[in-house]
């Protein structure tokens, strides 16, 4: 049965609502999501990516700067710019606007940096809705309007929790409360679903520069807990999980959490959601469609496809059938992120 791209951008923006509650709901935002996902939550990919499509929820929205409020010291800064930089991840005025929400009360100094990032936009201009769903408010709220957004008062209802540390999705928190902010809690938390790997891998999925990775990983091998084996230029680390079993404290836990790389996905997901947002889109031919599709769709597959998750498509698949077939495999990856 053919999908018609209105009602495919309908499940496809509901679906991606509800990924996004139900990763924030595992880190400690008022929710009703309970998960038991074997994979470890990324927090800078997900608070980029949370910056355009949260917008469609303005509750969520809301929930999140609820939880940004009490957790804001855990997101990696450093990893967030590079992240947005590497993947044209979120929008980096509402990020901008986040940071300013942040440091307002003299509360989260670190986020400075990141408040006075962005030049003010032109008063004179009007300002953008933030959620361009609601009417506009009777009464907007100042700080978010100096940064050029139109939004309610926000009101944020104190509910948010830390992320706990007995559950796979909060692994990194786990990993940075004892290895610090820093670069080894995720190189530590790649070796443990890897077991073994070069630093230019673990560079390219954790977000770092290679020598930062190096470097951590030399330091590791110093402790004697990690292991080094050169293989001609390169040096392969690996470790032994049975020494780190003391970080399983979930109940039945028999594996590490899994490593997926969510920078790639959502960016994935957030071209999709730009094309579709798109209102020339619908007015063209599906040949047409399925071009715009195939170019959103195309940069994801170097990593996606080794990790299993973007399964190739026939080759010579053009027009109505390439786009139905691309809708289909957006909608089975989405599918592999829903409740279970």
């Amino acid at each position: 049965m053919e999908i018609s791209l209105t009602s495919f951008k309908i499940q496809f923006r509901e679906a991606l609502l509800a990924f996004l509650w139900r990763q924030w709901s595992a880190l400690g935002v008022s929710g009703h999501t309970h998960t038991n996902d074997d994979w470890l939550i990324d927090p800078e990919a997900l608070l980029l990516f949370s910056t355009v499509v949260a917008r469609h929820d303005a509750r969520l929205f809301d929930e999140i700067l609820d939880w940004l409020q009490l957790n804001a010291d855990s997101v990696n800064l450093q990893r967030l710019t590079r992240l947005q930089k590497d993947h044209a991840l979120g929008d980096s005025s509402i990020i901008v606007a986040i940071a300013n929400q942040l440091t307002c009360a003299k509360s989260h100094p670190k986020w400075r940096p990141l408040a006075t990032r962005g030049a003010r936009p032109d008063i004179s201009a009007p300002a953008r809705p933030l959620f361009s769903h609601l009417p506009a408010p009777a009464r907007a709220d100042e700080l978010w309007l100096s940064w050029g957004w139109q939004r309610p008062l926000i009101e944020l209802r104190g509910l948010s929790q830390t992320p706990r540390p007995d559950q796979p999705a909060t692994f990194l928190f786990k990993l940075r409360s004892l290895f610090g902010l820093q670069t080894r809690a995720e190189v530590i938390a790649w070796l443990l679903a890897h077991e073994s790997g070069h630093p230019a891998d673990i560079a390219r999925a954790t977000g770092y520069f290679r020598g930062s990775i190096q470097s951590v990983l030399n330091e590791l091998a110093a402790s004697g807990h990690v292991s080094s084996v050169r293989t001609g230029r390169e040096k392969n680390f690996s470790l032994r999980r049975d020494e780190w079993r003391f970080l399983l404290t979930w109940p039945e836990a028999k594996s590490f959490p899994r490593w997926l790389p969510w920078p790639e996905i959502m960016a994935l997901f957030q071209r999709i959601n730009n094309l579709l947002e798109n209102p020339k889109l619908a007015t063209t031919s599906a040949a047409a469609q399925a071009i715009e599709f195939e170019r959103a769709l195309a940069p994801a597959a170097p990593v996606l496809s080794p990790a299993g998750l973007w399964p190739a498509l026939p080759s010579g698949m053009t027009g109505e059938a390439s786009l139905q077939a691309n809708i289909e495999r957006v909608l089975r990856l989405l599918a592999q992120f829903q409740s279970t």
